[in-house]
């Protein structure tokens, strides 16, 4: 008897198993499938949510995290102003999604270009929180499409006092940058310690750094 039940309640748990495979396997292609249609047709879907400077939800649940740019974490500063400039740019409005070459990350959100409005009045919203100064050029390969445009406004927005820059465009001191990571830090930053001495190159200001070819540290935020 009890054998029986036993025998009958793993199979009850293998029906289950199975109709999870299926159902996230059907939600995986549904996603693909959406990305397609977008990429060919340039559909538009409307932002339900601004969750920071760089990332929003969708209407149809996707959270999409901008490619090739990074604004202000939760607790940094310009956080709030990176966010309210994101909202201003798209939420309630109805955006058009542009892939690179990984249309994920590693936590399951969607890697995308977003724009903002159609035919001449469109936005390119990735460049346009970088040039108001609100988020920093930040490529991670393979999506490198627009990655001389964001070092381009950014350097403009770091020159002109912009947003994040704001006390930085004349603000001067000594700038510890890594050759082998091209990323340059506070002398005060933990990581700017452990730069070997071949490696490291000081510079005068941020925009020194940039122009050089080298980007702020994440941590420090110099």
């Amino acid at each position: 008897m009890i054998g029986r039940s036993l025998k009958r309640l793993h199979w009850q748990l293998g029906i289950i198993a199975f109709a999870i495979a299926i159902a996230s396997l059907l939600i995986l292609q549904k996603s693909e499938r959406s990305i397609r249609s977008s990429s060919a047709g340039k559909s538009y879907v409307k932002v339900a949510k601004v969750i920071d400077g760089d990332t929003v939800r969708l209407r149809d649940g996707r959270i999409v995290r901008y490619i090739g740019i990074d604004a202000p974490e939760v607790g940094k500063p310009f956080y709030k102003e990176a966010k309210v400039a994101n909202s201003k740019l798209v939420f309630r409005k109805n955006v058009r999604l542009e892939f690179d070459v990984q249309k994920f990350d590693r936590h399951g959100r969607v890697l995308a270009y977003v724009y903002v409005g159609r035919g001449k009045e469109e936005v390119f919203v990735n460049a346009e929180l970088v040039r108001l100064g609100y988020a920093k050029a930040y490529t991670v390969p393979p999506n490198v499409k627009y990655a001389n445009l964001f070092v381009k406004l950014q350097r403009e927005a770091m020159e002109k006092g912009r947003g994040l820059w704001r006390n930085k465009a004349s603000g001067r001191g000594r700038y510890i940058a890594n050759k082998r990571t091209l990323i340059f830090h506070r002398p005060t930053c933990p990581y700017a310690r452990k730069i070997a001495s071949p490696n490291r190159l000081f510079f005068n200001s941020p925009i020194e750094a940039m122009k050089a070819g080298y980007r702020p540290c994440r941590e420090c935020n110099p």
